[in-house]
């Protein structure tokens, strides 16, 4: 969880502040060695306190849950941690196919829900029925299951109690496909509302692509009318009139 790391940012910056304030003691106030380790163990704690506190806030804001909520989270998650270990070494028992693809498709489905919350703690209380009891008895019954399957000179009752069993185990499957599904669901309706508004931005690019479209092309029609009625127009010519010269011609009779 991202809450832990605020420790970790803590005793990073104390450390080196608590080296200083030591050695300004042990160099300048020259006070005895029990009393330089004091200055440095509070040096250190003065230093760490508040960073520590400052970060976890930070991550605890960030994470919408407070302080209370995540101590609880966090005992939940660590009595889960064993039995979500527990349904790894179920591999081991199997001897069929069939139980081989149970035990696989449980696992998957317990260990994607332990890890969302791991990484998400405000999604614990939308599956707290998981951490509660359908893991402990999804892992109790997967455990009989396989155990008693293996034992030989089963008779009819056990069989059917084997029987039983399975399908009882089917609809602990289901169970858990359900809390995943409810983990989920904030995530499917935030696509949701990403795709509609996808869709709505597509739709609107899509019209007004259209009507530059139509714009364009009622220009070009304006311009195709306006050019065909410039070339209807009769073109006027000014004629000028031309004087011919008068020759006089002067006649020579011989």
């Amino acid at each position: 969880m991202k809450y832990n790391a605020s420790y970790i940012f803590g005793a990073i910056f104390a450390v080196p502040i608590a080296m200083i304030t030591g050695f300004i003691s042990m160099q300048f106030f020259h006070f005895d060695m029990w009393i330089d380790m004091l200055v440095m163990i509070a040096g250190y704690f003065s230093a760490y306190l508040p960073i520590q506190t400052t970060t976890g806030n930070k991550y605890l804001k960030a994470m919408g849950i407070t302080k209370q909520e995540y101590k609880y989270i966090r005992k939940e998650m660590k009595q889960a941690e064993p039995k979500i270990k527990h349904l790894l070494i179920q591999y081991k028992k199997v001897r069929s196919i069939n139980d081989f693809r149970n035990v696989n498709e449980i696992n998957k489905l317990a260990r994607t829900i332990y890890k969302a919350v791991q990484k998400d703690p405000k999604k614990f209380f939308k599956v707290d029925s998981f951490f509660f009891s359908h893991l402990e008895n999804t892992v109790n019954l997967l455990d009989q299951f396989l155990y008693l399957s293996r034992m030989p000179h089963k008779t009819q009752q056990d069989k059917q109690l084997l029987y039983n069993a399975q399908l009882t185990l089917e609809e602990l499957k289901r169970t858990l496909q359900a809390d995943l599904k409810a983990l989920n669901s904030a995530d499917y309706e935030q696509m949701k509302v990403e795709i509609d508004i996808a869709a709505l931005n597509k739709s609107n690019s899509n019209n007004a692509m259209k009507e530059n479209t139509d714009s364009s092309r009622i220009n070009e029609a304006n311009h195709h009318k306006y050019l065909s009625q410039k070339l209807e127009i009769p073109v006027k010519f000014n004629r000028s009139q031309h004087k011919e010269p008068i020759v006089e011609r002067t006649h020579e009779y011989e």
